[in-house]
């Protein structure tokens, strides 16, 4: 199987300055100022951890390969359809493999489709066979990867515009995860990003006109003297301010280092506002602790946005970064990162403002933005200050 081995080459197209002045659908409008060429990548994907069995099934032809070294072990022309499974000799599908503890499952046409346990999954597959179980991994181009998770992700309508910048978004996330594990079996695991295979992605839809629209387009972030893929998040509403991906997550993701105002949201922020009571002894159980009593929060310094909680019990302390406190409380009730807590005799009151947490594009300023005719890419100029645009397509010399 195929392993991401290197850095992205930087091909510098505008800074955030400048590229704010373009049309990013209108591929003439675009100056491509090439540093190094670059070519797309693969993204690979976790779906199953120390499984016993899945059940794989491909129909249409295939071939099986050796990831190890890419020798063909076998291949098929109607399709297969059985359990798979580690034995002590190798792996085992229908028939058993002996000596090969890596199998690589590749589609022979495009009219061939994969499926683990009943989802369907485009690209390839790879099964390793570790102590007696199985890891399965699923090998796609990241265009199709990108598809698949907005698709998901992507619940409502949303302007053109907008739709382009999450695109971009999403593919800049995806190749900030290629370049961060290069060298490993996996980057992402698909419980942790949400992603469900590629059955949902419906032809012609918006999010599939986003995607070819805006395909291979990435933002990079200059740092030591490279332009680097980063972690990209949207929030729904940030009720007027975004906060750094550092603060929020502890680490530095390669993105840039400051929020920024969001003039829009800031003026719904009123209208944003929501709030929630809770019995003291049920925030402990929901805590799993054995009492609260008292609160502190940590905050980010220019955002006032919250990203971690500490519980006291009277004898130790818990800390909470935000997304576990979320999960924990429901993601209904503790709606944003933007709240504060009040403690009172017997209850905690949660009260905030927006929704989501906080981080990268808010979607509710990005339309307001788009309603009044500013672009995708002013859109993420704004949000994502001192980056830039880079087209992983794009040929020394060439101007588009």
């Amino acid at each position: 199987m195929r392993t991401i081995s290197a850095i992205l080459a930087s091909t510098l197209i505008a800074s955030s300055a400048v590229f704010a002045e373009q049309d990013l659908l209108s591929a003439d409008s675009i100056l491509e100022r090439v540093v190094e060429p670059a070519s797309p990548k693969n993204i690979q994907i976790l779906l199953e951890q120390g499984i016993t069995e899945a059940l794989l099934e491909v129909k249409g032809s295939y071939f099986l390969f050796n990831p190890h070294d890419g020798s063909k072990i076998s291949s098929g022309v109607l399709g297969k359809r059985f359990m798979v499974h580690a034995t002590e000799a190798g792996i085992k599908w229908g028939e058993e493999f002996p000596g090969f503890f890596q199998i690589y499952l590749q589609p022979r046409t495009a009219e061939t489709s994969i499926f683990i346990n009943g989802i369907q999954y485009a690209g390839s597959v790879a099964i390793y066979a570790i102590g007696g179980r199985i890891n399965v991994v699923n090998d796609i181009d990241i265009e199709s990867y990108v598809k698949g998770l907005l698709s998901l992700q992507i619940t409502h309508p949303l302007e053109s515009e907008v739709m382009a910048a999450l695109a971009i978004l999403a593919r800049t996330n995806a190749y900030y995860a290629v370049s961060r594990h290069q060298d490993a079996f996996w980057q992402v695991s698909a419980s942790d990003v949400g992603y469900q295979g590629s059955a949902l992605v419906a032809p012609n839809s918006a999010i599939e006109k986003a995607v070819d629209a805006t395909r291979h387009l990435i933002l990079v972030h200059p740092m030591e003297g490279k332009n680097l893929p980063f972690a990209t998040l949207w929030t729904e509403h940030s009720a007027g301010k975004t906060a750094p991906y550092h603060t929020m997550f502890r680490s530095d993701g390669w993105a840039p280092p400051r929020g920024v105002d969001a003039p829009h949201a800031a003026l719904d922020r009123k209208d944003s506002k929501w709030s929630f009571t809770v019995s003291k002894k049920a925030l402990a159980d929901l805590l799993d602790i054995a009492q609260v009593k008292g609160i502190e929060l940590f905050t980010d310094s220019t955002s006032n946005k919250v990203y971690a909680l500490r519980a006291k019990d009277g004898i130790e302390t818990h800390d909470f970064p935000f997304l576990e406190l979320q999960r924990r409380l429901g993601r209904n009730r503790l709606q944003s990162s933007d709240f504060t807590l009040t403690l009172k005799e017997d209850s905690a009151v949660f009260t905030g403002f927006g929704k989501g947490i906080g981080v990268g594009l808010c979607l509710y300023s990005a339309s307001a933005m788009a309603q009044n005719g500013d672009n995708a890419v002013k859109i993420l100029s704004k949000f994502f200050p001192e980056t830039y645009l880079l087209n992983l397509n794009a040929m020394p010399g060439k101007r588009r």
